[in-house]
C-alpha cells in the first residue's frame, strides 16, 4: 500500500492511497468464492455455477463490496501510518475499479489544528465589586414572604382591581369556533402578572363576581400559536371569586418557621450572604467571558467545520426540544435564521474550547480523580440520582472532566489577569 499525504490547510489533509493489484485480486477472489458457495442461480446447483455466470449476475455487487472492503481495511492503516487523528468522517473519492489493476482512492480528512496559544497571561480585564444594599435584602425578604403567603377571599368588594388574584372560568373563541386548549375552569390568575395574552388581565379590571363578560384581545403577530397570531379572539369569562395575598408577619417566629434561623436578624444576614455570592458569581462570569473574548482576538484560529456544524445542530436541537415542551414549533424562516446565528455561536464555542484545552496542556492544568468524584456526587444529588449511576457512565464523566478543566483554566486566567 502506498500513501501520499497532501496538506490542504491547517485543518484539512488529503490522503492518496494506492492498493496493489495482488491485494485487490485477493479480495475479489474471496468474494466470488463465497458467492459460489451460496449463490442460487436457476439452472445451476450451489457450488457449481461457472465464474463467468457469477460475474454476469453479481459483477456490480462484487465491485461495490470489494471497494468497501479495501477502503475499510486500508484507511485506518493509512491514517495511522501518517499519524493523523481525524475529527470527522473522511470524504472518499474512488478511481475506476478493475481486479487486475491497482485500486486508488483519496480521503479528505479534517483534523484539529496545531495550536500554541501566545497571549493569555496578564490580560487586562474590567471588573467591579458590588455590595449588597439594604434595599436589596428587604426586596428579597418580601419575595420570601410572598412565597409563604396565604390567599384570603375578598369580602368587602365585588369588583376586580389590579393585583387581585381571581378565580375564574373562561373559554376562547375565534369567531364562532372554540379554541383548542383555550378553556379552563377554576383558574387562578394574578391580575397584573402578565401571565396571559396582553389585554385579558386589563380587561378583567372592574369586572364583578358572578358576572359573565366577553373580553376581546388581539393576539400578537409573533404568538407561538400560528393559528391565532395576529387575530382577534373573544374570551367568555366568569369571575367566581376575588382573593388577595395575606403575607405572614415578619417576626422571629416566621424566620424559625422557614428555616434554621434564630430570628429575622439572622435571616437577613443569610439573605445578604447569598445575594453577595450571587453578585460575585455574576461578576466572575463576566470576567470569564471577557477572557474568552480576548483569547479569541489574540489567537486567530481556523477550526474544523465538521465540529462547527455538529455543535450548531446540537444548539438548534436543544432549542427545538425546549420549544416542543412549550408546544411551539419553528417556522422554516425562523429555523433558517437560527441556523445562521448558531453557526456563528458554534464556531466561537469550538475555537474557545480548543484554545482553553491547549492552555491546559501548556500550563499542566488537570482535573484529579478526587475533584471529578466530588463533582459527580454533587451532580447526582442535584439530579436525585445514585452516584454509582454516574460513576459507571464513562461518556458523562468525560464530559464532566472537560467541563471542570475548562473552569479551572478560566479561573487560572482570571487570577493571572490585571483587573481594573
Amino acid at each position: 500500500m502506498k500513501v501520499n499525504l497532501e496538506e490542504l490547510g491547517p485543518t484539512k489533509k488529503k490522503l492518496q492511497v494506492e492498493i496493489p493489484p495482488l491485494q485487490v485480486k485477493k479480495v475479489v477472489e474471496s468474494l466470488y468464492r463465497d458467492l459460489q458457495k451460496n449463490a442460487k442461480i436457476k439452472g445451476f446447483r450451489p457450488g457449481r455455477t461457472p465464474r463467468d455466470i457469477l460475474e454476469r449476475h453479481y459483477g456490480d455487487y462484487v465491485k461495490e463490496k470489494a471497494i468497501s472492503h479495501l477502503i475499510n481495511d486500508t484507511y485506518p492503516k493509512a491514517i495511522s501510518q501518517e499519524s493523523i487523528e481525524p475529527v470527522a468522517p473522511p470524504i472518499i473519492d474512488t478511481s475506476d475499479f478493475a481486479p487486475e489493476r491497482p485500486f486508488r482512492y483519496s480521503a479528505v480528512v479534517e483534523i484539529s489544528p496545531q495550536i500554541e496559544v501566545q497571549v493569555y497571561k496578564g490580560l487586562r480585564l474590567k471588573g467591579h465589586k458590588e455590595e449588597v444594599s439594604p434595599e436589596e435584602v428587604e426586596e428579597e425578604l418580601e419575595k420570601i414572604r410572598g412565597v409563604h403567603s396565604q390567599l384570603k377571599q375578598v369580602e368587602d368588594r365585588d369588583h376586580v382591581e389590579m393585583g387581585d388574584i381571581v378565580l375564574l372560568d373562561f373559554q376562547g373563541f375565534l369567531g364562532k369556533r372554540t379554541i383548542r386548549e383555550g378553556k379552563a375552569e377554576n383558574y387562578l390568575l394574578e391580575v397584573g402578572s402578565s401571565s396571559m395574552v396582553p389585554g385579558i388581565e386589563e380587561g378583567l379590571i372592574g369586572k364583578r363576581v358572578g358576572g359573565e363578560e366577553a373580553i376581546k384581545v388581539l393576539f400578537p403577530a409573533d404568538h407561538p400559536r400560528k393559528d391565532l397570531a395576529g387575530k382577534e379572539v373573544t374570551f367568555q369569562i366568569k369571575v367566581k371569586e376575588i382573593r388577595k395575598k395575606v403575607l405572614p408577619a415578619l417576626d422571629d417566629e416566621f424566620a424559625r418557621d422557614i428555616g434554621d434561623y434564630k430570628g429575622v436578624k439572622e435571616l437577613r444576614e443569610k439573605i445578604k450572604i447569598d445575594l453577595q455570592k450571587a453578585k460575585e458569581q455574576r461578576i466572575n462570569e463576566e470576567l470569564k467571558k471577557d477572557v474568552i473574548d480576548q483569547l479569541l482576538q489574540n489567537n486567530p484560529l481556523e477550526v474544523p467545520q465538521y465540529l462547527v456544524q455538529r455543535r450548531s445542530k446540537e444548539l438548534l436541537q436543544d432549542l427545538k426540544l425546549r420549544l416542543t415542551a412549550q408546544k411551539r414549533e419553528l417556522s422554516p424562516e425562523e429555523e433558517r435564521k437560527l441556523q445562521e446565528e448558531y453557526l456563528t455561536m458554534a464556531e466561537r464555542e469550538v475555537r474557545a474550547s480548543m484554545l482553553l484545552e491547549q492552555i491546559a496542556l501548556q500550563e499542566g492544568i488537570e482535573v484529579s480523580d478526587g475533584e471529578l468524584e466530588k463533582k459527580a456526587k454533587e451532580m447526582a444529588r442535584a439530579l436525585g440520582r445514585n452516584p454509582e449511576e454516574l460513576d459507571s457512565n464513562a461518556s458523562l464523566l468525560a464530559v464532566l472532566r472537560r467541563s471542570l478543566q475548562r473552569e479551572k483554566v478560566l479561573d487560572f486566567l482570571v487570577s493571572e489577569a490585571e483587573i481594573e
